[in-house]
């Protein structure tokens, strides 16, 4: 009975203490929540400086700094098509101060390679999703095509002997080349970068004959004449392009992928800290400066989604990318 009753109370008194550790750490991680962040928060861009991610990465930080009152540092990261750069955030420290920009290879990726080095939804906890931007179907202005028909019809005299860049595998740059080239029945070779501005480079110079690029790149480039543009790659024709078809127009609908960018941390960064990142971060989607700065690049912000919306988007796109790939021809390796 003796042993019974100390036993009963040993157990007592390990329960209370479990207890007291876990209401003290509960209270360690409001008080790291409040006083979150005390230094720069890194974002990782997993592709070359200059690009679309780059830009809008940069206008998120200049947003973000006076509200996290810090320091934001864009860090980019390329190669091994976004990988490199991904495998870095979901091994850093769950801690606040590691952020991922990610696109649409984030979830093209783990289909495409048989070990990406991450899990989307197992090493990542999604905060927001920032903007959607269109590609546009371009060439040098020394291609005598000036319609994605014409386009077609060259590439099909010249099978195997014209080629196209492509910033990274699973990107939607290189996607909608592959599924057109399916669709059109047309054999290009695809050239590969590190990221669009190293491949922007050949484009003008005509070492690749093709390229689809990101609406806002396109623009400076169209408008100095150095490129044509085809077809845009969305659902509707630009306001700053009305004259250029959508590819669907063009005749070819199934070869339309729409480039998607949001913001991750590591699956493992504690609740209240995420969630006063992910509200800043909805703040300031919604301000008229960020807007501003996000259509300036030529996306489209999404002013109204949370967490557990990007959650969702993402498990929905990763759902539809086997039939995809399958049509474009594309397996893992």
């Amino acid at each position: 009975m003796f042993d019974k009753t100390i036993n009963r109370r040993g157990a007592l008194q390990t329960v209370a203490s479990l207890a007291a550790a876990a209401a003290g750490s509960s209270s360690w991680a409001q008080g790291a929540a409040s006083s979150w962040p005390q230094r720069p928060v890194k974002i990782v861009v997993p592709v070359a400086a200059g690009g679309i991610i780059d830009l809008l990465a940069r206008a998120v930080g200049k947003a973000l700094t006076p509200r996290l009152n810090t320091t934001i540092v864009v860090d980019s990261k390329p190669g091994a098509d976004h990988m490199i750069g991904t495998q870095v955030v979901s091994r850093s420290d769950p801690d606040g101060y590691t952020w991922l920009f990610a696109s649409v290879p984030f979830t093209v990726t783990p289909f495409l390679r048989r070990d990406p080095g991450y899990d989307v939804l197992k090493d990542f906890r999604p905060l927001q999703l920032i903007a959607s931007s269109p590609n546009v179907l371009v060439v040098p202005t020394g291609v005598q095509a000036k319609t994605v028909k014409e386009f077609v019809a060259l590439a099909k005299s010249k099978p195997g002997a014209m080629s196209y860049a492509n910033p990274g595998n699973g990107s939607s740059n290189h996607l909608g080349m592959e599924l057109l080239k399916s669709e059109a029945g047309i054999d290009i070779l695809g050239i590969p970068y590190k990221g669009q501005p190293p491949a922007i480079t050949d484009l003008l110079a005509g070492r690749v004959q093709a390229m689809m690029i990101s609406g806002s790149l396109a623009a400076t480039h169209v408008a100095a004449g150095t490129i044509r543009p085809l077809a845009v790659i969305a659902t509707q024709r630009l306001r700053s392009m009305p004259d250029v078809p959508t590819i669907a127009e063009a005749g070819f609908p199934r070869a339309d992928v729409i480039p998607w960018f949001g913001l991750l941390m590591p699956a493992k960064t504690p609740d209240v800290i995420a969630d006063k990142a992910a509200a800043e971060l909805g703040a300031a989607l919604r301000s008229p400066g960020l807007i501003a700065d996000i259509e300036s690049i030529g996306a489209t912000p999404y002013a109204s989604n949370s967490p557990a919306e990007f959650d969702k988007f993402l498990r929905a796109d990763m759902a539809k990318w086997p039939a995809v790939l399958s049509r474009a021809g594309l397996e893992k390796t």
